[in-house]
């Protein structure tokens, strides 16, 4: 065997020990990029499964898990319980996948969720259970075709128990802004590079709190413009990222939109709201405060009355102890003064013997 076929099969030995030895793991740096990563941010249990081509939500994970990153991967389904074992998510990135369809019921156990990104997806709605989130503050679900949203809005139990504050439905093909019914903490919209171009005016008047709309890249009318600058500056909001109306329009043309907005009903209601959420937030931290100070309160009377208890319990076990008697001194015989005298004489009338 010549030199050149011993060197071809040591390559094939090779070639067929490394892959053997793969699914174990002794791959090197390459197959610990396949892993996700743990991380700990601002004492949150983050895990990291960025762009591993995960076509599911991994169930091997710690259940602990508070932030949890799944986005560049190619999830095209989820499932009932896709989430079952990850209750305690309170961030959700989905970022960039496959995502066509969402089973009823998926986000159901999610209750601690904050913020979820389904931006960059293939949804063409929004599932509804989303918006009965009881802690959902952000919800990006930019650049999807949602050209089912509307239809299905029309079945949302309003109002919504998912505290939206921010709502990004950028770059989504929508022709309206979504009606979610009274929006009293929501303070940021971004609605840009939609083909918007009238505005509904009840759905605005639906955020009473509202602080700025992107509005860029939209085809809105010049009524519309008009409408939405006069709206975001009787509420205080910035007209930074609403297009500039090409010109004024008159009143019979382009009616004010203060009575179907601030001075409507449905905006009224969205301030009662607002106000009754304030309320109900001051008296909350008064109770939990009122809790702590009675907390306080109870268990130092506790260990007042154990130390009480205690210091009766000594003072009554050293009452109970029977006391030493001192033994009495050494008593002298009592001698009467006459016996004395007699006995005086006695010793006198001796000593005198002694000396004859």
């Amino acid at each position: 065997m010549d030199l050149h076929a011993v060197a071809l099969v040591l390559l094939a030995l090779i070639t067929i020990s490394t892959k053997m030895m793969m699914p174990f793991g002794y791959v090197g740096v390459a197959q610990d990029e396949r892993k996700c990563q743990y991380l700990r941010p601002s004492r949150m249990l983050k895990i990291r499964c960025f762009n591993m081509d995960l076509k599911e939500v991994p169930q091997n994970l710690k259940s602990s898990v508070e932030i949890l990153d799944l986005a560049f991967n190619r999830i095209k389904k989820l499932k009932r319980n896709s989430f079952e074992r990850y209750t305690s998510v309170e961030i959700l990135v989905l970022y960039e996948n496959k995502i066509q369809s969402v089973e009823p019921g998926t986000f159901a156990q999610l209750t601690s969720l904050e913020e979820i990104d389904l931006s960059n997806n293939a949804l063409v709605s929004i599932p509804l259970e989303i918006f009965q989130l009881p802690s959902l503050r952000n919800l990006y679900v930019d650049s999807n075709e949602l050209f089912n949203l509307d239809r299905d809005l029309q079945a949302l139990q309003t109002p919504i128990q998912a505290p939206l504050e921010y709502l990004n439905v950028a770059d989504c093909g929508l022709t309206n802004l979504p009606n979610l019914g009274v929006l009293p903490k929501l303070w940021q919209i971004n609605a840009s590079t939609n083909p918007l171009t009238d505005l509904t005016m009840d759905t605005l008047a639906n955020t009473c709190n509202l602080r700025t709309i992107d509005l860029t890249k939209t085809e809105l009318s010049n009524c519309a413009c008009q409408q939405v600058t006069r709206y975001l500056q009787y509420v205080g909001a910035s007209v930074k990222f609403v297009p500039i109306c090409v010109e004024t329009l008159d009143n019979s043309i382009c009616p004010d939109p203060y009575n179907i907005t601030v001075g409507s009903t449905t905006f009224h209601d969205c301030k009662t709201e607002a106000e009754l959420a304030k309320v109900l937030s001051s008296w909350r931290w008064w109770i939990i405060a009122a809790a702590v100070a009675l907390t306080v309160l109870v268990f130092t009377w506790y260990c007042c009355r154990r130390n009480t208890k205690k210091r009766r319990k000594k003072k009554k076990a050293m009452k109970a102890k029977p006391k030493a008697i001192p033994l009495p001194a050494k008593q002298q015989p009592l001698v009467s003064p006459t016996l004395a005298l007699k006995s005086h004489n006695d010793r006198t009338m001796l000593q005198d013997c002694d000396c004859a």
